[in-house]
């Protein structure tokens, strides 16, 4: 029996809403900061393989577009974290815009190796080579995508999915 006044229902605190409360969110953000973690790490790290007559070598991501995802990462990276300490997922939704540009680099440079080691070759020389020599002595090599571009390609993936449904559970109406 309860006394008059008093609730018969045991003490439950109330909810505390935002990004810690549901789960789903939390995780959500946690995918993102990981994927773009992931891609920071496959910034530094070798983008193209290089093989000339037996030998073969590596290309870092830094030597190029490295250097773009590496700075859009960190910023997807950091928009995300405030996302989760703060608990607002308009920030972490946010992350989308600098997690695109690190995809697209690191697409544009997973489908042309190449391109890489041009750079980096043009760079060496410091651009004493026409286009037609420089042509001619990439004509014999063989290049290809290495992990490090893979890694960047995936992390950015992860990160922009988990930033594309945080940003659609931040346009839904609250209930």
């Amino acid at each position: 029996m309860s006394a008059y006044g008093q609730n018969p229902q045991p003490f439950a605190p109330a909810p505390t809403g935002g990004a810690a409360a549901n789960p789903i969110i939390k995780n959500l953000l946690l995918a993102g900061i990981g994927g773009s973690a992931l891609a920071l790490l496959g910034s530094f790290l070798a983008w193209t393989s290089v093989d000339v007559e037996g030998t073969s070598d590596t290309v870092s991501g830094l030597d190029g577009d490295g250097m773009f995802t590496l700075i859009t990462s960190l910023l997807a990276l950091g928009l995300l974290a405030f996302g989760l300490v703060k608990q607002n997922l308009m920030a972490a939704a946010g992350s989308i815009v600098p997690s695109l540009v690190t995809l697209v680099f690191g697409v544009l440079n997973f489908l042309d190796p190449e391109k890489l080691a041009r750079t980096y070759v043009e760079d060496e020389t410091g651009g004493e080579l026409s286009g037609e020599q420089l042509d001619g002595f990439m004509e014999g090599i063989d290049f290809s995508s290495s992990f490090g571009v893979w890694i960047v390609v995936l992390g950015s993936l992860v990160a922009v999915a988990a930033a594309g449904v945080l940003a659609t559970k931040a346009r839904a109406p609250q209930q």
